[in-house]
């Protein structure tokens, strides 16, 4: 029986595309709360839009 120690395992390398998996990762992430915000109702008032100064060309 020999005494020394025994090598320790070499931790598993880091994955090549792990930047793209993160990007990846919170793009889905932004998509599903974007939906999520659309589909229960998004904002309370809605956006109001300038008025239009000019008077209208044609009215009826």
């Amino acid at each position: 029986m020999t005494t020394e120690p025994r090598p320790r395992p070499r931790p598993p390398a880091r994955d090549r595309g792990h930047p793209a998996t993160v990007l990846a990762a919170l793009l889905l992430a932004a998509s599903a709360a974007t939906l999520a915000y659309v589909l229960l109702g998004g904002p309370d008032d809605p956006v109001e839009l300038p008025a239009d100064d000019r008077p209208n060309a044609v009215q009826g």
